[in-house]
């Protein structure tokens, strides 16, 4: 067989696979899926300066997109805000009339989980494995973790709680899977004349 044609047919099955995955793996981690709040993430993304890839990732992991969730631990809405955590934001915020029962409302929810997300990242000085794991585990946990051991800042694998590990990289999973999606959704897009 000639070379080119090999070479050529090794090329298309490739792409081939790698067309597969693409779509197995955007529809299995949701990057497909419609999101009925873009418009309120791209809204407080920007007002708190936070990029709204991962706002939907981080969202996407806490609910699945339900705004009616609570969590075994009795974190609430989109976001899986804790009770505790969303009165704090309320008197940061000036929120005056929020209460327990608003945090499943996705707009309040939403405000609520992207302010305190960009607060975790400016803290962590933009490191997003101790700013993720800080909103699964509590600052408290995770400042704990790095004065026993500064390269958890580095490593998801040395985060101890198996919870936070895990969420903490499936976020980062579906976000890093999200700008690829997007920058190859940009490329393609043709533009008008």
């Amino acid at each position: 067989m000639n070379e080119k044609i090999k070479y050529s047919i090794y090329a298309l099955i490739i792409a081939a696979l790698m067309v597969y995955f693409f779509v197995y793996a955007g529809n299995k981690i949701g990057v497909f899926q419609k999101n009925p709040y873009k418009d309120l993430i791209v809204t407080y993304s920007q007002k708190y300066s936070i990029d709204p890839l991962l706002v939907k990732a981080v969202m996407k992991r806490e609910s699945n997109l339900k705004p009616n969730a609570v969590s075994n631990k009795g974190a609430i809405g989109l976001m899986q805000i804790m009770p505790k955590t969303a009165q704090e934001i309320a008197g940061q915020l000036n929120v005056s009339d929020y209460t327990i029962e608003r945090l499943k409302e996705p707009e309040l929810n939403i405000m609520f989980g992207t302010y305190y997300l960009s607060q975790l990242i400016a803290y962590y000085k933009n490191n997003l494995i101790l700013a993720l794991a800080a909103y699964n585990a509590g600052i408290g946990n995770v400042d704990s973790w790095l004065l026993q051991n500064p390269e958890v800042a580095k490593k998801i694998s040395l985060i101890p709680f198996k919870e936070t590990k895990k969420h903490t990289k499936s976020i980062l999973i579906t976000y890093n899977f999200d700008k690829g999606a997007q920058k190859l959704r940009n490329l393609v897009t043709l533009k008008k004349p």
